[in-house]
């Protein structure tokens, strides 16, 4: 980063002199100094009032010799030790470091130490540090890293910030599909929104300030020269990156970080895998003249949902062909009957079969759903028991999905899905393990172990194989699908997740299972990230931290959990539950409401009686019985759980 013209670096041996000085100085009247500077050793003179320029925000600091650090290998700053340096930016330092005192004594945090070291510390860098604190204070976003602490340490200031562990986006999504690339810069995107929306500017961005951790998570860092929108600030920008405004010395506006995000796109895809419709989004974003630009980072978030969903782009002009061609790409299922008419291949008729046998099976599946919960009978014996009445209607319908299998068995395999997952919702593992194993063994026996279907099949059937406790089973299923499984996808995420689950209940150590964790949420947000496993994993990994007795840790994995799964496909109204039960568990705010929402969801999906919610509500049953025994004897009654005289 560059900062203007800077003066020739300072000889450390003169800095204690330049110290005493500059302190004297700065007790002297405003109109006193100068004849006073003038009368300093010739050394000393120049540096001395460049010193006292740049404290009263007329120029730029003299540059420091890198070759005096800010920090030491194992020095003490507030309630951290300084393990090594990390990076040597144009202002600050940043180094690794351990919390020694406190309730988080452990903890890895960065922290960012000025350049200069001593009272040189108190000038302008420091003021600048302290700016960036009261910025950073204001920006709670889970792809911007967090400031935990900061403070003054002998006359130095200091900012404890989140360590990330993680390399350049660039370096990190080198060879991902496009996609993939698109969809972690939304992330991006909705981190800079986040900050414009407090006012906050960035001003540097670029693939070096943004990292991708091991979980596939995006982290912004670095706000050490970002300004108050409308706010004067230093003439700070990086070479060859900045806008051209920030080069001209004008004010900067949000239009400044949204030409830095076209720089960021640019350099994610490389000219020869742009479309055409890329192009041009990242020629709008990097336009010279602001107003050329996009208005907002809303606007370019907005061209590249539509470069996703094979929508035209508003950056690209109106032409009917490039409209034409996204039409037809969006189009393209139900467009396969005519295609198979006018090309008259075999493979387009085999498509066209392929999509219809598709449409059947979704046909079949609903008109089951519909037909099983008409068919519930307020007449019927079982009436006052939704859960027993709904049991004995698919064991009906079991009958007819035997009578199917012969003639359709497509349909069939729709059928036994259905039933399976409804079996496993109701809280009857044995007989959803049964109908998965059926599938499974089916659709092995018909397409093999390679077709993506059995693979799919396989994955549902390791969820009813873990609920019924079978470990054996459940470990030779994952073992059977492993070397049939893509690397990447969905049913990987999902495999690592499973073995998760195997794991844990195998007494795997938490190192184990934090890795399994954050393999299978790298493989989510990279390749489905809206999946609602993706939330699932951040529920599994915000109750191991909470294990372990990492409060804060635990809370903002379930945080991450709570902010995809309402938006989840499909959305699973018991997932988001037991996701507000854990966070109330941890003593967040709220939790009263938190509890409250969660209860209401389970009475209006599964009931207070599902397995898999079991263990949060009989926590919530203990936590309630310190603060009101009867009511809380009354949810457990409800829930089938010990109710207070049973709590610990």
């Amino acid at each position: 980063m560059t900062e203007g013209p800077r003066a020739q670096a300072l000889d450390p041996a003169l800095w204690p002199r330049l110290s005493a000085a500059f302190d004297a100085a700065l007790d002297l009247p405003a109109d006193a100094r100068e004849a006073w500077v003038a009368a300093q050793p010739a050394d000393l003179a120049p540096a001395l009032r460049a010193l006292l320029q740049a404290h009263d925000g007329g120029a730029e600091l003299p540059a420091l010799d890198a070759t005096a650090p800010a920090g030491q290998a194992g020095q003490r700053i507030g309630p951290y030790r300084l393990l090594s340096c990390l990076g040597v930016g144009g202002m600050a330092e940043v180094w690794g470091a351990e919390q020694v005192d406190g309730p988080l004594t452990g903890r890895r945090v960065a922290v960012k130490l000025p350049r200069g070291g001593g009272k040189l510390a108190g000038g302008r860098l420091g003021q600048r540090l302290i700016e960036e604190r009261a910025l950073l204070l204001g920006l709670e976003h889970p792809h911007i890293a967090r400031l935990y602490d900061a403070g003054i340490e002998a006359g130095q200031p200091w900012l404890a910030l989140e360590w990330v562990a993680g390399r350049p986006i660039t370096e990190a999504l080198a060879g991902r599909p496009q996609r993939a690339r698109l969809i972690a810069f939304l992330q991006v995107l909705d981190a800079v929104r986040h900050a414009h929306a407090r006012l906050v500017l960035h001003a540097d961005l670029k693939p070096a300030n943004i990292l991708v951790g091991d979980d596939g998570r995006v982290k912004l860092l670095d706000f050490g020269i970002a300004r108050l929108l409308h706010a004067d600030g230093p003439r700070a920008f990086t070479p060859g990156l900045a806008a051209p405004e920030q080069q001209r010395g004008d004010a900067l506006t949000v239009a400044t970080d949204v030409h830095g995000l076209g720089g960021v796109l640019a350099a994610l895809v490389p000219p020869a895998e742009r479309s055409r419709a890329l192009t041009a989004v990242i020629a709008r974003a990097q336009a010279h003249a602001p107003t050329d630009r996009y208005a907002d980072v809303e606007a370019l978030a907005a061209d590249i949902h539509r470069l996703l969903d094979h929508r035209p782009v508003a950056a690209l002009p109106d032409a009917r062909g490039y409209r034409l061609a996204c039409w037809l790409r969006r189009q393209r299922w139900p467009l396969l009957g005519a295609a198979a008419l006018l090309v008259g291949t075999a493979a387009a008729l085999w498509q066209a079969d392929t999509a219809r046998r598709e449409a059947r099976r979704a046909e079949a599946a609903n008109a089951y759903l519909l037909d099983l919960f008409k068919t519930l009978d307020r007449r019927a014996p079982d009436a006052a028991q939704p859960e027993a009445a709904l049991r004995r209607l698919l064991a009906e319908r079991s009958a007819r999905i035997e009578a199917t299998l012969p003639t359709d068995p497509d349909t069939a395999d729709e059928l036994l899905r259905i039933t399976a997952t409804l079996h496993d919702y109701l809280g009857d593992a044995r007989r959803s393990r049964a109908l998965a194993e059926r599938r499974y063994r089916l659709l092995k026996d018909r397409l093999g172990l390679a077709q993506p279907r059995t693979q799919l099949a396989g994955m549902h059937l390791i969820w009813p194989l873990l609920a019924s406790g079978d470990l054996a089973a459940s470990a030779a299923l994952l073992a059977e699908l492993d070397p049939a499984l893509p690397a990447r996808g969905l049913l990987r995420a999902e495999w690592l997740l499973a073995r998760h689950d195997l794991r844990e209940r195998q007494g795997a150590a938490p190192a184990e299972r934090e890795a399994l964790l954050r393999a299978a949420l790298a493989g989510y947000a990279a390749d489905a990230p809206q999946d609602s496993g993706h939330a699932a994993t951040w529920l599994a990994l915000s109750e191991l931290h909470a294990a372990q007795g990492r409060r804060d840790d635990a809370l903002a994995a379930v945080d991450r959990a709570l902010g995809l799964v309402e938006r989840a496909q499909p959305y699973i109204a018991s997932d988001h539950a037991r996701q507000l039960l854990q966070r109330a568990s941890l003593g967040a705010a709220g939790a009263a409401a938190d509890e409250a929402r969660a209860l209401q969801l389970l009475r209006g999906s599964v009931g207070l009686r599902a397995p898999f919610v079991r263990q949060a509500l009989a926590a919530l049953v203990a936590r309630r019985c310190a603060a009101d025994r009867t009511a809380a004897n009354a949810l457990a009654a409800e829930a089938g759980v010990g109710g207070c005289a049973a709590a610990p």
